[in-house]
């Protein structure tokens, strides 16, 4: 082989070498930028879940804060309502216990509940009626009779300082079923109206006719 005829061959070999060396050189720079963009999105895709992990809880912080804030408001709403409807119910309550007493159906209901107390803490004997003035006669004497077939005498004493009810005594104690001692527990009473005001469709009933009445006083 001539000088010309070897130099090209090892050219050729050098050029193939040099080829070879090139693709793996490409080849391996392929495989790591694959790996480094693998690398980078896995990362990416970290970070943007760590990011929403983050702000899904931020928002639902803050979502618990402005629920917690309507429900007190609310709660605060309804309370100044409640407040404002007890207010006007105490208002009306002596005018309402008073017509209740006038109805002769109401106010006897009224006394046999009073009376049915009396029962159960007054010992079987003489009996003080107290009243005020509007009480029927023929009322009091149809009580004096079924309180007599029970073994108890009853004394009606008429007062004229005396509003709406009656008041039973016996032996220094007394059931007081007047308009004055049933609302004398102010505390207790005004939890019992609440609890009408908030029981749902009571309450609504309530307010419709308290709302009703006030339209009908002015007019």
């Amino acid at each position: 082989m001539d000088p010309v005829q070897a130099t090209d061959a090892l050219l050729a070999v050098i050029e193939e070498d040099r080829t070879r060396q090139c693709e793996a050189i490409e080849a391996e720079a392929r495989r790591t930028g694959s790996q480094l963009l693998g690398e980078a999105r896995t990362a990416a895709r970290a970070r943007i879940r760590e990011a929403l992990v983050h702000e899904r809880r931020r928002l639902r912080d803050e979502l618990a804060a402005i629920d917690a804030a309507f429900a007190t408001e609310v709660r605060l709403h309804d309370q100044r309502g409640f407040r404002v409807l007890l207010d006007k119910t105490w208002e009306r309550l002596p005018t309402a216990l008073a017509v209740r007493w006038s109805d002769a159906s109401q106010r006897s209901a009224w006394v046999h509940h009073i009376i049915e107390s009396a029962r159960e803490v007054l010992p079987v004997a003489p009996w003080t009626i107290a009243h005020g003035p509007g009480w029927p006669p023929s009322e009091r004497e149809m009580l004096a009779e079924s309180l007599e077939r029970l073994g108890i005498e009853a004394t009606f004493v008429e007062q004229a300082a005396f509003g709406p009810g009656l008041e039973v005594r016996c032996h220094g104690n007394r059931v007081d079923g007047t308009a004055a001692g049933l609302t004398t527990d102010a505390g207790e009473v005004g939890a019992r109206l609440l609890e009408c005001l908030a029981a749902g469709d009571a309450g609504a009933r309530f307010v419709a006719d308290l709302a009703a009445n006030e339209t009908g006083a002015r007019a």
